[in-house]
């Protein structure tokens, strides 16, 4: 059985582009890269998936994409986003709130909602109908998940600042520490084409277009542990929201804490994804 899997950075809006990256992986471990990750907005990421499908027609597809994919709440954060934002900002980062009233974003005209159309349903996402299996996932506690955070001298570590677009916080240093703990994961997947195109941009300055496909490469390394059959973590609820990253005891101890803190029951938030079908 071959499954097609696939790290979609979509930069959430239909006029702008994020990343784009997928690899075919075989039963018996076998990993093909489709190419270097690339710019990507809505339209050329369904294109691209949809061909890569007819090409290479895979039993399963695994679409990890960094976008809320249940948006209910018509403003404020969403409820896994007042979870998650927790760890999130105690390590220096910050977590963008979803709702319907952001216009292009997640109203009921937002390219969101056809893209997730045309590949599953995000609110059953194991469901025997679906032709693919879509995910929401988010690299920045991906990161925290992987142990890939900087030492802190305040709050003991921290996120790596590798966004190019903001100036005044970005570090090269960070940037090539993620892009060194990346590239080590495709090459022990033999996946040359995506570790060579991470490698060819580690020692010097990204631009906005080569975060948003490293970021890409991050969702692609959640797919994989979901079709490696490695545990993963699922935070959230499906009626308002679920964000999946591998599975971190320590990051886990973290949000059952903060459900505690808020008056959650943490099995209700906190949950192992099944292993896929």
């Amino acid at each position: 059985m071959s499954r097609l899997l696939v790290g979609f950075d979509s930069a959430w809006t239909v006029k702008n582009a994020g990343g784009l990256v997928g690899i075919v992986c075989q039963d018996e471990g076998d990993h093909q890269d489709l190419g270097p990750p690339v710019s990507a907005n809505f339209a050329l990421a369904e294109e691209m998936i949809c061909e890569w499908q007819r090409v290479h027609v895979p039993s399963e597809t695994i679409l990890l994409i960094d976008q809320p994919t249940i948006v209910n709440n018509r403003q404020g954060q969403r409820p896994v986003e007042n979870l998650v934002s927790s760890p999130v900002s105690l390590r220096y980062g910050g977590m963008q709130p979803a709702y319907t009233g952001r216009t292009g974003m997640f109203d009921l005209e937002a390219p969101i909602w056809s893209f997730l159309r045309c590949f599953g349903d995000a609110r059953e996402p194991l469901s025997p109908t679906n032709r693919s299996i879509v995910f929401e996932t988010y690299p920045v506690l991906a990161i925290i998940a992987l142990g890939w955070t900087l030492p802190d001298q305040q709050r003991k570590e921290r996120l790596p600042k590798y966004n190019p677009a903001r100036r005044r916080t970005f570090h090269q240093n960070d940037w090539e520490h993620l892009c060194i703990k990346i590239i080590k994961e495709f090459q022990r997947a033999g996946l040359e084409n995506i570790k060579g195109w991470i490698d060819s941009r580690r020692e010097r300055k990204p631009t906005k277009g080569d975060q948003d496909c490293l970021d890409a490469c991050l969702c692609l390394l959640v797919a994989m542990h979901i079709a490696n059959g490695e545990p993963c973590l699922t935070v959230g609820q499906r009626e308002s929201g679920e964000i999946v990253v591998p599975y971190s005891k320590s990051l886990e101890d973290e949000l059952l804490a903060r459900c505690i803190q808020t008056g959650r029951k943490p099995d209700e938030w906190l949950r192992r994804l099944p292993v896929c079908r």
